[in-house]
């Protein structure tokens, strides 16, 4: 679940964080978080972050009662908690309510305009729901706020964008502020050879290259683009650059069955007429 904020205000004793962070660690599947929650919920019944993270596993379990009952419960024990607004969206929204996941953020929303999370959620919701001028606003919003988002939220909220110029362009600034992601790269690449951008596609794999441990797969698919184009003599020099890469490889990656298999691929075509 996408619900996982640093919880604010923890009303346990330090033996209680000990166990609760013993038995997470050890047990980090949510069935056996439950029953270790509900054992800290039992020794400190009046802590609604408790009951939410209870809530949490709940919803991912699919035991919506239980889920809700908890939520209702925190909401009792501490009315204007900060949480509870996500923990209501993320539960309609397991459950394909997009509409009431959206309506539980909005009050929280107004009074917190800057909280990632919950436009993340939003997005989320407003996506499902169709609005998708609506989502990609919420997400770019939470890109702006995150200081780090990470490749795959920017790949997420990229893919609301249908049309392949603009993708591309949300993609170089993606790349700009994170740096060059492979998982971007590849997004980036795949944009620019349906908009028939050969030479970009072209110069992106030979920055991939660059700065890949296994090059040869690049140099490789350079050779493809280049050959599809009727550009033989450099697609031959591409796939020499990929067996060249393969040399430089350790002894036993290069005589790996797969290594090889490629190496029977690349020769040919970069030894004969093309």
């Amino acid at each position: 679940m996408y619900y996982k904020r640093a919880l604010h205000g923890w009303f346990l004793t330090a033996a209680a964080w000990f166990v609760l962070s013993q038995e997470l660690v050890a047990h980090p599947g949510t069935d056996v978080a439950i029953v270790d929650l509900t054992a800290l919920i039992n020794a400190s019944p009046a802590s609604p972050e408790l009951r939410l993270r209870r809530a949490t596993c709940y919803v991912e379990h699919q035991r919506w009662s239980e889920a809700s009952d908890d939520i209702d419960h925190a909401a009792r024990l501490s009315p204007d908690h900060p949480d509870l607004a996500l923990a209501r969206a993320e539960y309609f929204l397991a459950r394909d309510e997009p509409l009431a996941s959206i309506n539980a953020l909005a009050s929280h929303l107004i009074s917190h305009p800057g909280d990632a999370a919950a436009r993340i959620l939003r997005a989320r919701a407003s996506a499902r729901s169709g609005d998708t001028l609506g989502a990609q606003n919420d997400f770019q919003h939470a890109l702006r706020y995150l200081p780090e988002p990470k490749p795959e939220l920017w790949l997420e909220a990229n893919a609301l964008i249908a049309e392949p110029v603009a993708a591309l362009a949300d993609l170089e600034t993606g790349l700009t502020r994170l740096g060059p992601v492979p998982a971007l790269e590849e997004r980036a690449l795949k944009l620019e050879l349906q908009l028939a951008r050969t030479d970009s596609a072209l110069q992106r794999l030979t920055r991939l290259a660059a700065h890949a441990e296994r090059p040869e797969t690049y140099h490789r698919r350079r050779g493809d683009i280049l050959f599809q184009a009727n550009r033989l003599t450099e697609a031959r020099r591409a796939y020499t650059d990929a067996l060249a890469a393969i040399d430089r490889l350790p002894e036993w990656l290069r005589l790996s069955e797969p290594t090889q298999q490629l190496i029977a691929q690349l020769t040919p075509l970069a030894t004969s007429p093309l």
